[in-house]
């Protein structure tokens, strides 16, 4: 039963999106969105997925509030930091391999778009846990923490979502 109120919930998401994106509540357009949403979460969870599709995607409201949030602050702090670099003239970069201590590959993923996501900051390649990241020169985040081997913010809140 819950697994079918989790399909159901699934299908009305991708409905949603589906009419947002063509701009249009007509009632044919409803009848298409359900019917693509439906086939495309039956085809994801036969053919794609190793897991059922909740548990592979599942992340706890309360761990994706606090990611978001420091997601958030940190656009908005590197954002800031890479204007005042690229002003100055110190826009050089360097490529950074990373190899992060978080092991769910969704929760890598979920790390790899939050680097990218932060102005000065590209993660260009993906190989296990092994991440490179295209940053500035005298970015130390990444270095700093490989060489102390310790977790950075973003995964100590990823990690949670190993359990």
């Amino acid at each position: 039963m819950k697994k079918l109120r989790h399909f159901i919930i699934l299908i009305f998401i991708f409905t949603g999106i589906w009419l947002i994106f063509n701009e249009s509540l007509d009632f044919s357009q409803i009848l298409i969105g359900l019917f693509f949403s439906v086939v495309s979460v039956l085809f994801t969870n036969r053919y794609l997925l190793e897991n059922d599709y909740i548990e592979a995607y599942s992340i706890k409201p309360a761990i994706l509030f606090h990611y978001t949030t420091y997601l958030f602050i940190q656009i908005y702090r590197s954002g800031f930091s890479a204007i005042l670099k690229i002003i100055r003239g110190q826009d050089a970069v360097k490529i950074i391999e990373y190899e992060t201590c978080i092991r769910d590959d969704l929760a890598i993923c979920l790390l790899a778009n939050a680097i990218t996501l932060t102005p000065g900051t590209v993660t260009i390649g993906k190989n296990g846990r092994l991440l490179q990241i295209l940053a500035f020169q005298d970015e130390n985040t990444f270095t700093d923490i490989t060489e102390g081997k310790t977790c950075s913010p973003y995964e100590m809140i990823l990690r949670s979502l190993e359990s």
